[in-house]
């Protein structure tokens, strides 16, 4: 059978069961660390420079840079859990080289770590959820759907990852990836600041990466405004998903198919 998603079967949640289990067995390792980051960001850059911002685009700036503290959340969590979490587990533990020695198939342990960076990504944007849900920063009933949006932007992300870590030999080349791809991201995606205030070059670029349409996305949905393009953003968004997670799921299989 050929490679890719479409090979995949649905025993691929067993890999994803297992990185779970491990998870929980060590949930008081992950979940503190991985709330660090946005949690300074809601300190630092919600209330710190919120207290000099009143107000950005007509609503706090608290509420305007919620929806990238949300996002910024789920895609470092994602990111690390298929760069180094997933390296880790190809080259140091040989969990993977284990695996595909079962009926299990490369491109279903392919599929399973996007997944579960995914989840993580996931779990860690719904914890800063509800953070900023006693805050008091949400007013919308709409704001449900802020988790499972994020879970799309971490797959995209952790699809990206994977499709990294499944060519590179050494852990330290991820060092290259977070500050010439993720951190940039992060930062001109519309996170803290509105894309338009940037030049329009800038502005093209910033466009082009998924994150932005999820952020625009998420932020329509919490402050009660229309995205600025939601079938062409929701359809990119998804698009680019899906042939992220195919490039990753091949790439993988070739990785450890030798």
């Amino acid at each position: 059978m050929n490679a890719g998603i479409l090979s995949v079967s649905p025993a691929f949640y067993k890999v994803w069961l297992r990185n779970a289990q491990v998870f929980i067995a060590l949930w008081k390792f992950n979940f503190l660390p991985a709330l660090a980051e946005p949690v300074l960001f809601i300190f630092v850059m919600g209330l710190g420079i919120g207290s000099y911002i009143k107000e950005i685009e007509g609503v706090p700036y608290l509420d305007f840079v919620a929806a990238g503290i949300l996002g910024s959340a789920a895609i470092m969590q994602a990111t690390f859990e298929c760069t180094y979490g997933s390296f880790f587990r190809m080259r140091i533990q040989n969990t993977f080289e284990g695996i595909i020695s079962t009926p299990m198939s490369a491109d279903e342990v392919g599929l399973a770590e996007i997944s579960w960076g995914a989840t993580r990504g996931m779990v860690n944007a719904t914890l800063v959820f509800f953070i900023l849900l006693v805050m008091g920063v949400f007013h919308r009933w709409q704001v449900i759907f802020l988790p499972p949006l994020m879970f799309l932007a971490a797959f995209n992300f952790a699809a990206i990852a994977l499709l990294v870590t499944s060519r590179i030999a050494q852990m330290e080349y991820f060092r290259f990836y977070f500050s010439g791809i993720v951190l940039p991201a992060q930062f001109i995606c519309g996170t803290f600041f509105p894309v338009s205030r940037f030049p329009e070059a800038v502005q093209i670029f910033a466009w082009v990466i998924p994150f932005t349409s999820y952020i625009d996305i998420s932020r329509s949905l919490m402050l009660d405004r229309p995205a600025r393009a939601l079938g062409p953003e929701l359809l990119w968004a998804l698009g680019t998903t899906l042939i992220f997670t195919e490039l990753a799921v091949r790439s993988m299989h070739r990785r450890l198919v030798r």
